[in-house]
């Protein structure tokens, strides 16, 4: 038991006994196979010092000792809650520790289809935008010499005479 433990047993043994008017050894009597001598007279002579007793007959609790056993059971309580949600948390934690171990390396496999996937495509989309480029310039020249020529024919056609290479 902890010592807060012991307190609470001693204060609450106390409070239900305080009608048989125990003395000090009668008391013990009550509570020896949970709590030592040396712990006993430990907490008694600490609660008596702190006027948790009577001031006369030491065997009922005055009103701060009466408090002092709420407020010890209370924060008993508190800890108590404290240490099942520390519990469950770690519970929680250890299933949502398993999942990520158990899905880490598909999950990674993903991501690194996904990223070599993108490098490739970046890569062919580089490399095609100058092949792009240059059937660009390719066809600027085309072009060029497209309206070129059109501009011979038009040419001659305003001169009135289209000279046939065969006739000559």
């Amino acid at each position: 038991m902890t010592d807060k433990e012991l307190r609470i047993l001693f204060l609450r043994t106390k409070l239900e006994h305080e009608s048989e008017n125990l003395n000090s050894d009668d008391f013990y009597k009550k509570i020896e196979h949970k709590i030592g001598w040396k712990q006993y007279n430990d907490i008694y002579s600490e609660y008596a010092n702190n006027s948790f007793f009577d001031y006369q007959t030491h065997t009922k609790l005055t009103e701060l000792g009466r408090n002092t056993l709420k407020k010890l059971e209370i924060e008993y309580e508190q800890e108590l809650k404290d240490k099942k949600a520390e519990r469950k948390k770690l519970h929680n934690e250890s299933v949502m520790s398993g999942w990520k171990r158990k899905t880490f390396w598909y999950i990674f496999a993903l991501g690194l289809f996904g990223g070599i996937y993108s490098g490739i495509d970046l890569f062919n989309k580089i490399t095609s935008s100058k092949e792009v480029q240059e059937e660009q310039l390719t066809k600027q020249e085309m072009e060029s010499e497209l309206s070129e020529l059109r501009s011979l024919i038009l040419s001659q056609k305003s001169q009135g005479t289209l000279v046939n290479p065969k006739a000559e």
